[in-house]
């Protein structure tokens, strides 16, 4: 008989995109590459591929020095605690909101009525239907432009919530065109770590449970993840 699994009674959900040549990125950052450097087609005895790409390709989780210059919580993603990298998360609806739009705390308040308080130690996902927009060449630059975010004060709020993670389906957790970046400094400067560009949030009820794991990269400002979220049948 085959020992039960602690995952039964769960469906897998992948909330990270596909890391290939062409994807959308921050205009400054690397660009992901992959060379062949051995291949049974070429006659050698395995495969392995060459990778070029940032700290904050794809799908991957900002650590607090991204944005947080010095003191307690200036560490990069090699000393995140995983336990604040697993556990349930609320996901957030916001499709209604456009092109520089800023979520706040009355909208969070708002989702909260109507299902449940988020708790100390959660993780939330906010989903604008911005991984809609996501494809490799020209076609991807349409998620470059215009993505809502989480205002200051939104931030604030879930910092004063105890949230563990905020995550989003953008490029970023700010707005667009945001100069002062005040989502990135509330929540990582209060060691809420940020993971940006999920994927398939629209899948996900009101709670899940939510993994997201970074590289343990030595003062890593951020690093690409592979993000799941586990769904009760």
């Amino acid at each position: 008989m085959t020992p039960a699994s602690p995952f039964d009674g769960f469906d897998w959900i992948d909330l990270s995109h596909t890391l290939e040549e062409g994807i959308p990125a921050w205009p400054t950052h690397a660009r992901f590459s992959s060379t062949v450097y051995e291949s049974q087609a070429l006659g050698d005895v395995a495969t392995h591929r060459g990778l070029t790409l940032g700290e904050h390709t794809g799908t991957h989780m900002d650590a607090p020095l991204h944005f947080v210059p010095e003191g307690p919580a200036h560490y990069g993603t090699d000393r995140i605690p995983l336990k604040r990298l697993a556990g349930r998360a609320a996901t957030i609806e916001a499709t209604d909101l456009g092109a520089g739009d800023l979520l706040g705390a009355d909208r969070i308040r708002a989702w909260e009525w109507e299902h449940g308080p988020i708790e100390p130690g959660d993780r939330v996902l906010f989903r604008y239907g911005w991984d809609e927009r996501w494809a490799t060449g020209p076609e991807g630059r349409r998620f470059l432009e215009g993505w809502p975010g989480l205002s200051g004060e939104g931030a604030e709020f879930l910092v004063e919530r105890g949230a563990a993670l905020v995550g989003c389906d953008t490029l970023a957790v700010d707005a667009a065109g945001s100069e002062e970046n005040p989502a990135h400094h509330a929540l990582l400067g209060n060691e809420v770590y940020i993971v940006e560009n999920l994927n398939n949030l629209g899948v996900l009820p009101p709670f899940c449970v939510f993994l997201a794991l970074p590289l343990k990269i030595g003062g890593g400002s951020g690093s690409p993840v592979r993000a799941v979220a586990l769904v009760p049948r």
